[in-house]
């Protein structure tokens, strides 16, 4: 889940080293993927999709309209359920835990054949579905985890997703692994509080123990804003000049993080080198440019697309997608650059979707 910007006010803490959290080590949330759920899902849209004859699906999910990872998976979806022959229903809940409880409640009532599931939070998300399965129609799980399990819930159709704690992980030991002798790194994050926030702090402070040469001298939430971000990192650099590298969680944010540098006195990509997630066509030029080091691949369009695939399998054969559907085990990524990262190297394997 990406949350819209400006949908919380910013609330800064000025240039604090780490971390927004607090001391104690969390629990490690280790995804599996399970190469077996992608190859099902793959090999059901290679044999043809089957006509559901106007099935009708509810497509339950935290945003859709709000930014583009949001309109991308939103268009996903349709293109998926015209695909298959059925009828799609929206409903955006606005990063509202409440608003998507009710329109669960709503979806129940109008007997959908089955229902796509993209939870706002964990556990609201876990009591929704719960409400859900009671219809005993098909629930496919995309992006965000829930129930508290790191990734697939027993019960569902599928899962299909990329932002979880081990996605974060892989992003930010990538970014250390590049580190050269001792180094000083700046994170910024999303909202505090959020599932994804919190993902993505475990990953980092998981990062530091593999990493223990590199220090973090600042890790603020940049609440997805790009003026946030710019005031974080200008201030942590103006506090740690030294600073090597940034890390941070969304493209649109980073355009933040590399006019904090500027305004900090130094060169993006030369003296303070950035990694992003987003793989946006936005990220992946300033890649190209040298702005920055790399953009992390997300692929809304497949999420959605492929949930829609194991929701329609689910209704024409009764067959269940069981385990996580990685989508950095998908084509585009295997048989395009080759890996998550986008680097000035492979950037020409990778078209962005959004």
């Amino acid at each position: 889940m990406l949350l819209s910007f400006g949908a919380v006010a910013v609330l800064l803490a000025g240039c604090a080293a780490p971390s927004p959290q607090g001391g104690n080590a969390p629990e490690p949330q280790d995804a599996v993927a399970d190469s077996t759920a992608m190859s099902t899902t793959l090999d059901y849209i290679e044999a043809g999709l089957p006509d559901l004859e106007g099935a009708s699906l509810a497509f339950i999910v935290e945003c859709a309209t709000q930014n583009a990872f949001c309109q991308t998976r939103w268009e996903g979806a349709q293109d998926a359920a015209e695909a298959v022959g059925a009828k799609i229903t929206l409903f955006d809940a606005g990063f509202d835990p409440n608003a998507q409880l009710a329109q669960t409640q709503d979806a129940i009532l109008q007997d959908f054949d089955g229902y796509i599931l993209s939870p706002v939070a964990d556990a609201t998300g876990c009591a929704n579905f719960e409400l859900l399965q009671e219809t005993g129609k098909p629930v496919v799980n995309i992006n965000s985890p829930m129930c508290g399990n790191a990734d697939y819930t027993e019960g569902t159709a599928g899962f299909v997703a990329m932002q979880t704690e081990s996605f974060f992980l892989e992003h930010v030991e990538n970014a250390f692994s590049l580190c050269e002798g001792e180094c000083e790194a700046i994170a910024v994050g999303g909202f505090i509080g959020s599932d994804l926030f919190t993902r993505w702090e475990n990953a980092i402070q998981r990062a530091l123990e593999s990493y223990p040469n590199v220090t973090l001298v600042s890790d603020q939430p940049g609440n997805f804003d790009p003026a946030a971000a710019l005031t974080v990192v200008q201030d942590a650099l103006l506090a740690n000049p030294d600073a090597e590298i940034v890390v941070s969680s969304w493209d649109d944010m980073t355009r933040g993080v590399e006019e904090g540098i500027r305004a900090a006195g130094k060169v993006p990509g030369e003296d303070v080198r950035i990694y992003s997630v987003g793989g946006t066509d936005y990220g992946v030029g300033q890649v190209e440019a040298g702005a920055w080091d790399s953009t992390t691949i997300l692929l809304p369009y497949e999420e959605s697309y492929y949930g829609i695939v194991q929701l329609a399998r689910a209704i024409d054969t009764g067959e269940m997608t069981p385990g996580f559907t990685y989508l950095a085990e998908s084509p585009l990524v295997l048989d395009g650059p080759g890996s998550l990262f986008i680097t000035v190297d492979n950037a020409d394997g990778f078209t962005p979707e959004y």
